[in-house]
């Protein structure tokens, strides 16, 4: 554990120089959603931060970031929300060249704090896979620490070896009641290859290994292929294919006597999806993505396999300091113990930038068939953000 510490002062007492970056966003936010009772309105008020500090060098470098967040829920109508809503983020990155052609990464990640599980959530990457929460705020726990070498053969050929650890999930036993915590190892093998400046190729095989608090045992190896084309200077294509091996065993979620059970599958995976930029003037881009992916997976809830297929496309306008976006996503659950489960989200924001502020303002709606937030919810916010960055 001392490790990782005495490495990062190493690295920042050796350097010539300490850049930071910060960023500050501050929202306030109108959401209307369903409740048991019926429909509840919210005022709530949004702070986040991005501060971080790096030492860049050409033999080791090394990133720490801070991630605090705190949100001020007041009902207008409906039930009232924690008082607790804070959430403490970090992540320490450190690099090392071990060989002219070999680096060794190691990555640490920590998350603690209320998780927002609310469809309309920013704090979760969407769409979440596989069913949500009873409630809409948990106490969650995140620790992950991984480390990868990678070592360049060519310009054109690279291996990439990481292992690592991670525990996620509720903390606490009233948390964990309703998101059990899982801890587990996991492995990955990658191996890319450019065919040439329009054609890139990667074979990637991942392995996990994860213990549920619901005393179970899953385990996921994942192999597939993946090839990307640009098949435009402004128009890039990408496919993935493979095949997912997923064991579980322990006590059945499902039975009420504590019985035991075992299950194991091979699901197909797959996915396609194309990214367009085109150049509209020298200040005027317009920027679009969409992509269609099947995925399997395990459900965080039961230990147990799920496949879903997901949805989602982008398109964002920029115009000078104006910059004009939407976003949408569809995810659907297909098999599993959660099967049938669906999200739909979308997404309207607008930003306006001048010297390292930015006004920002949008609209979203979200829809759900899961219990705890079925039906429609709905959004508006304004805010304000702050960049800057600096050395020392």
């Amino acid at each position: 554990m001392m490790l990782a510490p005495a490495s990062l002062g190493l690295v920042l007492a050796t350097s010539e120089a300490i850049r930071w970056d910060a960023r500050v966003d501050t929202q306030t936010r109108g959401r209307e959603e369903p409740t048991a009772e019926g429909r509840a309105r919210y005022g709530e008020l949004d702070l986040r931060a991005n501060l971080e500090l790096s030492a860049p060098g050409p033999d080791a470098s090394a990133a720490l970031t801070w991630l605090p967040s705190f949100l001020v829920s007041q009902a207008i109508s409906g039930p009232a929300v924690s008082a607790d809503t804070s959430f403490q983020g970090a992540r320490l990155e450190l690099k090392a060249r071990v060989a002219p052609a070999t680096r060794l990464t190691s990555r640490t990640a920590f998350g603690w704090g209320t998780t927002d599980f609310s469809p309309l959530s920013g704090q979760l990457t969407r769409p979440v896979v596989g069913q949500l929460p009873s409630r809409r705020f948990v106490r969650t726990l995140g620790l992950e620490t991984t480390l990868d070498l990678t070592h360049t053969f060519s310009r054109r050929l690279q291996l990439s070896v990481a292992a690592g650890v991670q525990r996620s999930g509720g903390v606490g036993h009233d948390a964990v009641s309703v998101l059990p915590f899982q801890v587990g190892t996991q492995a990955i093998v990658s191996l890319a290859w450019a065919a040439d400046r329009l054609d890139t190729v990667t074979l990637r095989w991942s392995g996990s290994e994860s213990r549920f608090s619901i005393d179970r045992l899953s385990v996921l190896s994942d192999l597939h292929a993946s090839y990307a084309h640009r098949a435009s200077p402004r128009t890039v294509l990408d496919a993935t294919a493979g095949l997912v091996f997923i064991h579980s065993s322990g006590t059945d979620p499902t039975s009420s006597t504590g019985t035991e059970s075992a299950s194991r599958a091979v699901y197909a995976e797959g996915a396609a999806g194309v990214a367009w930029n085109l150049p509209m003037a020298p200040q005027s881009a317009l920027r679009t993505s969409l992509h269609l992916r099947l995925l399997p997976g395990l459900d965080r809830f039961t230990g147990l396999a799920i496949q879903t297929v997901l949805a989602d496309g982008a398109a964002e306008w920029t115009e000078g300091r104006l910059s004009l976006g939407l976003t949408g996503s569809q995810a659907r659950v297909l098999s599993g113990i959660s099967g049938g489960a669906d999200e739909f989200r979308v997404q309207a924001r607008s930003s306006w930038t001048v010297l390292g502020w930015s006004l920002i303002s949008g609209v979203g709606a979200a829809w759900t068939n899961q219990v705890a937030f079925a039906g429609w919810q709905f959004q508006a916010l304004v805010g304000l953000r702050w960049t800057a960055s600096g050395s020392f």
